[in-house]
């Protein structure tokens, strides 16, 4: 460890020993190398870092966000706020615990309820425990509205009077509820309806008509809602029936045809119309067994006899024309015979009897019909056929089956040319949104400068290294040659120094020439008298001549 601080003071001394010996020049461009690294850094890596939070509470009254962001600032725990201090975000390791902190502590608490009566106030009258209870109740009531799919927030308020002996003077309560839904989606009649017999069956005496509703746009949708049994009623469940069905059927069409051109390639429209007549047909049937007969009961008289007949004849006189006095002539008798037979023979008979019942809303094939856009480019680079024809014979089939439309069927006159249209266009492409202003530093690096002014900056740091190595390398020669310099100076300091080769230094060349002439004359001389003598003698001849 005392060795890694060794090198990096030693680091530290040689950067400032460089700084100080640096010019102004070199010093802009290190310093500037050294901002644009730092931004760069930050830049890049800043975002990369940076603890990627999630939502702990969203769409908070600015008493509950108050109260939460206390308690986060008690528990230590690290949170950012946005949409103007309505959403709350920690860090995905903090989100549950903190949730169950918070739940803990009752928050957020949205609006008081029946958790008014948990503290009792010392000197509390009945008339404050009445106002309690009237507004535990609207708080109540909002929490249940807000507990809805499409409700967002939502306030209540009731007018209860007080009770009296007169039961003319007596007031009846009201209602007025304030909502609020997500997505500015609309409640349907029927949800509004459920909203206003909510409040009404939850007051004692409230009548659903004194129940008024308004949306956040201020509009009242509690007027003009169709009554149990009506004919609104019944005509807008017919609407909402029919729109059902065009609906399911289109999507049926939909996704086939997004599975073949793909998504965004065709627009399906479907229109129904439904068969709301109540009606039941009865019918009877009746055969027989070809084969033979099948006797179910028989009953068979049969008489005969014998008998003689007297006949009467008129006697002339009174006596023959008054009855009580006619005489039998026996003479006039005649014998007669009878044979009587009675049958009656019942049969079995097969009988069949139906009863047919057609079921409210029944879909008339004759008269649903089925429009078809599709995309040009999709069409032509789809394998649904070879001609234009033959691409929209299969579109048709494909939107048949989906439908449910049949030719042929009995009872139904379908044709598929005339029930489902097709066409081919050229979709309008919408042009992409502007996007937001980009930031300075989005700008920088949108900019298709950047790329070169990276690659000059590289190159700028890398010429900075290069200098500072060789300046390093210069530097340590010089050292050394100065080093070299005072190892000589003390070597010869020791040696004794003659003026003569102190002198010698400033001679010229033909100077140094003659002088070494001359020393070498006087070591002459001074070893060989004789010779040098001789010498002279020959070079004064020579000059002579």
């Amino acid at each position: 460890m005392e060795k890694i601080l060794d090198q990096l003071k030693q680091a530290g001394a040689k950067i400032r020993d460089l700084w100080a010996e640096s010019n102004l020049n070199r010093k802009l461009i290190f310093a500037g190398a050294i901002i644009f690294i730092v931004i760069a850094a930050s830049v890049l890596f800043v975002g990369n870092n940076s603890v990627p939070y999630e939502v702990l509470y969203t769409e908070l009254g600015e008493k509950d966000a108050s109260a939460i962001v206390a308690k986060l600032d008690e528990y230590k725990t690290p949170y950012e706020l946005d949409n103007n201090g309505t959403t709350i975000l920690v860090s995905p390791t903090d989100k549950y615990t903190t949730r169950l902190k918070l739940a803990g502590a009752n928050l957020p608490m949205g609006v008081a309820g029946l958790e008014l009566f948990q503290t009792n106030n010392f000197g509390e009258t009945q008339t404050d425990k009445k106002v309690k209870y009237q507004m535990a109740m609207q708080g109540e009531l909002a929490r249940t509205i807000q507990s809805l799919e499409k409700v967002k927030a939502a306030r209540v308020h009731l007018v209860i009077p007080e009770k009296t002996l007169f039961s003319d003077k007596e007031e009846l309560p009201s209602a007025s509820v304030a909502i609020t839904t997500k997505d500015e989606t609309k409640l349907t009649p029927q949800e509004v309806q459920g909203i206003i017999n909510l409040i009404a069956n939850s007051v004692e005496g409230l009548d659903p008509k004194k129940v008024v509703i308004v949306d956040h746009n201020g509009n009242l949708i509690s007027d003009n809602l169709p009554q149990k049994g009506t004919t609104t009623e019944t005509l807008a469940s017919q609407m909402a029936m029919k729109k059902e069905i065009e609906k399911e059927k289109q999507l049926a069409i939909q996704s086939m045809l997004d599975s073949a051109l793909g998504k965004n390639n065709s627009v399906v429209r479907v229109s129904a119309e439904l068969n709301f007549n109540d009606k039941e047909q009865t019918s009877e049937t009746y055969t027989h067994d070809p084969e033979g007969s099948f006797t179910r009961s028989e009953h068979i008289i049969k008489e005969a006899g014998t008998g003689t007949t007297q006949n009467t004849a008129a006697v002339p006189g009174t006596d023959t024309n008054i009855q009580q006095y006619t005489q039998v002539n026996p003479n006039a008798a005649s014998t007669s015979t009878t044979d009587k037979s009675d049958i009656t023979r019942n049969y079995e008979i097969n009988k069949t009897e139906s009863v047919i019942k057609y079921s409210t809303g029944e879909t008339k094939y004759d008269y649903l019909t089925v429009a078809i856009l599709v995309n040009n480019a999709a069409a032509t680079q789809s394998k649904l056929g070879d001609t234009e024809d033959a691409k929209i014979t299969t579109i048709r089939n494909i939107a048949a089956t989906a439908s449910g439309l049949k030719e042929n069927r009995p009872n139904e006159s379908v044709s598929l040319k005339d029930n489902i249209s097709v066409a081919f266009i050229d979709f309008y492409a919408e042009p992409l949104p502007e996007p937001p202003p980009a930031s300075a530093v989005q700008k920088i690096l949108n900019s298709p400068l950047t790329p070169f002014v990276f690659a000059v900056l590289a190159l700028l740091i890398v010429l900075l290294v290069w200098l500072l190595i060789r300046r390093r390398k210069q530097q340590e020669i010089e050292e050394q040659e100065r080093e070299e310099a005072e190892h000589a100076f003390e070597t010869v300091a020791d040696e004794e120094i003659s003026i003569g080769d102190l002198l010698e230094k400033n001679l010229s060349p033909e100077e140094k020439e003659r002088q070494k002439i001359r020393q070498e004359i006087e070591k002459l001389i001074e070893e060989s008298p004789e010779n040098a003598a001789q010498v002279l003698k020959t070079w004064l001849i020579e000059e002579q001549r």
